[in-house]
Formats: structure tokens, C-alpha cells, sequence
């Protein structure tokens, strides 16, 4: 029998990282258990809350071990393999996800074998192979994989008390919702969209666009969750939670409504109808989160965001009217800011009204094409010392954050702004939201350029 443990980092960085779930352990573990049934044994080695250095003594001696790598969890995976190098040195290691795929050179060095792309056909060939002794170096998924074809993700890999989680279901301004039981999901995979401070685009080039489970199977997945953990709802974590276009967007609804059960989402500002709102209301949906990003319209235009502020103010205002809490997230920092970027953004809060403001530094994360052609966008002094781009505002008393760049004196759009004044802007604006409690601390410090 071959002995697999699937090791998830403990993250340390974030403020809390049971806030999430591993998504891609559940996945890859249940596509494993259906390949290979007992011809393996399967673990998922959850080192979430364990520091670093004791890290080690809760790794089991495996077979081969899997690794999904981020870039702001390189550094601790890095140490993980070194150490279980020395610990069982016949053992494999096989890594895939963001930073394996951007970096490919870097991560061959350090492990015996990659994935590269979407990752459940070329596991179940990987694992053929380490069975036969023939591990190859690269494997290279080159088409986008059908989703609808493998059955929901189990979650039996980890103990019910960290799957049905209470506080999952919080809303700022209506009580009761934090003492839900629930829990993160994800219905699709992709985006069909390319803004140049994301990584997806690069990371998609083996999938493009985007693709949803079916509604028999979105209702598949909540009864199981339902049934095995007792959930009162759902957190959804895709890019965009509910599909665009009418008719999808309607079948997904009707889905989630049946289910009865409360949920959470993103959407994009340009994505909501006055029909698709009322829908929602009434599938239970309690709140949407929206990338806003800045009120500045040439920041949007410069990062290729494809929105513009009215449609932000008027989907806010639908949202408000359905009974849903909006929730926006916004990045201090981006091109093409002006000098008065704090108070033109304060004039949108009070103006739209959120119920939330979730407010990041903003970053220059590998695979976005801000990162690969930093001079397009103004950006000299670009640094790749991640652990000093994890800044969280409220998580520690004497913080100071840092950017990752420099903007040119003079840039594409004109004078810049220092990285003084765009830190200052942020601490300032951080400190408007929180006197008015409609900040709080987020589950990450990144934006969606985390990678």
C-alpha cells in the first residue's frame, strides 16, 4: 500500500487560517481515493496553528508526499521538505498550484516531481508512475479539465471540529449569523477576466475562463454537507460566486435556494441585475463581496479592471435595497492614484454605504503582469522578500507596513506618489473604517494578486 499524506502549511501569516479551508487537499485526496481506492492510504497532514519549528513531529512517515504551493508559504514548504528529506530520504515529493507553476525552475530544485496546471489527471498518472517506479520530472496538463466529471470533494480527511466552524456566517450589522454553523465551499474554477494585479490569468493559461459545477451537483455537495456536519450555511470562495448571465445565474439560485441554507459570495460590481439581486435575496443569500478596488477611475483603467464607479455605486445600491450586506474590498496603492485618493474614497464609503470595507496594501505578486512588466506600470525596486509584503493591519501593535516596489518619479500616468504617502493613506484610511466599524481585520493581508 502506498502511504500519500497531502501536507497543508500552517500559514501563519494570515490572521486566522481556519477561516479557510484546503480546497485543493479535499479535491486531489478524493480523486485518489476513487483512483486507487486501497491500493493507497491517504492523509491530509494539517499544519494549521503548529509553529514552524515543531512542524516536523506532525508529519507521518509517507510514500510520497504532495505539496500545493503559494508564494507566501514557499519559504515554509521549502523547510518542510528539507526536513523530511533528512527524516525518510526514500520518500517523493510532488508539488503543484501557483508558485510551482510561475516559478517552475525554482521548484524542480526542490522537488522530485511538478504539476503543472489543473492537477487531477495528471495526479492519478503521477501516482501510477512513483507505483512503478518511473516518476517522471514534469507533468504538464495542457487543456482545461471538465470539473462536472469528478463527484464533490470530501471532507472526512480532517476532523468534523475544524470543518463546521461557528463565526463563518457573520454579518456586521445583523447579530445572530456568528453562531450559525458553516463552512467554505468552491463551485468553480477559473476567471474570465485578466486584471494585471491578479495572478489568475497566468495561472489559468491551461483552463481558460471559467467553469461551474452543475446545480444537481452544487445541491450534491450542500446535502452531504448538511447531512454530515449539520451546516446552517456556506461561505462560497470563488472569484465569482454566482454565474454570469441570466439563464446560469437563475438555475444556480434556484439550486442554492432548495438547499435552505444561508450563503455568502463574491460577485463582480458589473454582475448584478435588479433581478439577479432579488433572486438572491431570496435563495438566502446574506452577503455579496465585490472588488471595487479604487474609487479613481484611472487606477481601474491602468490595471485593466474593466468596471467603472457608477456601476460600483449602483450595484452597492441594489444589493442594500435586496436586504443583502455588501461588502467591498478596495487596494491603497495602486497606479495612477492622486493626491487626494483618501477623501475621494471616503466620499464613495458615506456616499454607497457598505456594510463592509475590506481595505489591502497593495502588492506586486508573481504571474501578474504588473509583476512581469513592472515598468509598464511605473514600478522600479521590485522585490520578491515575501515574508516583508505580509502586512496586516490591527494583527500586531507597533506594525509598519512596506510595499514590495517603488513608483518612478514620473510614470505612464504622470507624478506618483511616495511610498510614505500611499502607506500614510492607508493607515489613515484603516483608522476611518474602524472609528466607524466598518472595517475589520481580513483573513489575509493580500489582494487578489496573491499567488
Amino acid at each position: 500500500m502506498l502511504r500519500i499524506g497531502f501536507i497543508f502549511p500552517s500559514s501563519e501569516y494570515l490572521y486566522d487560517p481556519f477561516k479557510g479551508d484546503p480546497h485543493t487537499h479535499f479535491q486531489i485526496l478524493t480523486v485518489l481515493e476513487n483512483a486507487f481506492g486501497g491500493a493507497v492510504s491517504l492523509s491530509l497532514v494539517d499544519l494549521r496553528g503548529i509553529k514552524r519549528e515543531f512542524a516536523i513531529y506532525h508529519i507521518p512517515e509517507c510514500d510520497l508526499y504532495l505539496h500545493s504551493v503559494y508564494t507566501l508559504d514557499y519559504e515554509e514548504q521549502a523547510s518542510i521538505v528539507r526536513a523530511l528529506r533528512k527524516n525518510y530520504p526514500k520518500a517523493k515529493h510532488l508539488a503543484g498550484g501557483p508558485h510551482a507553476s510561475i516559478f517552475e525552475e525554482e521548484a524542480r530544485k526542490l522537488f522530485d516531481s511538478l504539476v503543472i496546471g489543473e492537477g487531477e489527471n495528471s495526479i492519478v498518472q503521477a501516482v501510477k508512475d512513483v507505483m512503478s517506479g518511473s516518476l517522471k520530472a514534469v507533468y504538464r496538463q495542457t487543456e482545461a479539465v471538465d470539473i462536472n466529471r469528478y463527484p464533490y470533494p470530501l471532507r472526512k480527511f480532517l476532523p468534523a471540529s475544524s470543518i463546521a466552524r461557528r463565526g463563518m456566517l457573520t454579518l456586521n450589522n445583523k447579530p445572530g449569523f456568528d453562531k450559525l454553523l458553516g463552512t467554505t465551499v468552491m463551485f468553480s474554477r477559473g476567471c474570465p477576466y485578466s486584471c494585471d494585479f491578479c495572478a489568475m490569468p497566468q495561472i489559468k493559461a491551461a483552463g481558460p475562463g471559467i467553469r461551474y459545477r452543475s446545480p444537481e451537483l452544487v445541491e450534491e455537495e450542500m446535502a452531504y454537507l448538511k447531512r454530515e456536519y449539520h451546516l446552517d450555511g456556506v461561505s462560497l470562495l470563488d472569484e465569482i460566486g454566482i454565474p454570469p448571465g441570466k439563464a446560469k445565474a437563475s438555475r444556480f439560485l434556484e439550486a442554492m435556494g432548495r438547499t435552505g441554507m444561508y450563503w455568502r459570495a463574491q460577485c463582480r460590481v458589473d454582475g448584478i441585475s435588479p433581478e439577479i439581486a432579488r433572486l438572491a435575496a431570496q435563495a438566502k443569500c446574506i452577503a455579496l463581496g465585490m472588488g471595487v478596488e479604487s474609487v479613481w477611475q484611472k487606477s481601474l483603467d491602468s490595471i485593466n479592471k474593466r468596471i467603472d464607479v457608477e456601476t460600483a455605486k449602483r450595484t452597492i445600491g441594489l444589493l442594500k435595497e435586496a436586504g443583502i450586506e455588501v461588502r467591498i474590498y478596495m487596494i491603497a496603492g495602486l497606479p495612477g492614484e492622486p493626491e487626494d485618493i483618501v477623501e475621494r474614497t471616503w466620499r464613495f464609503i458615506e456616499e454607497t454605504g457598505p456594510d463592509m470595507v475590506l481595505l489591502s496594501l497593495f502588492t506586486v505578486r508573481p504571474g501578474t503582469e504588473i509583476f512581469n512588466h513592472p515598468g509598464k506600470f511605473g514600478i522600479k525596486n521590485l522585490t520578491t522578500d515575501w515574508d516583508k509584503t505580509r502586512n496586516m493591519y490591527g494583527r500586531y501593535s507597533k506594525e509598519t507596513p512596506v510595499l514590495n516596489f517603488e513608483y518612478e518619479a514620473e510614470t505612464p500616468w504622470g507624478k506618483s506618489l511616495s511610498n510614505e504617502t500611499i502607506i500614510a493613506n492607508y493607515l489613515e484610511l484603516q483608522s476611518r473604517l474602524n472609528r466607524k466599524r466598518l472595517g475589520t481585520v481580513p483573513p489575509g493581508d493580500t489582494n487578489c494578486a496573491s499567488g
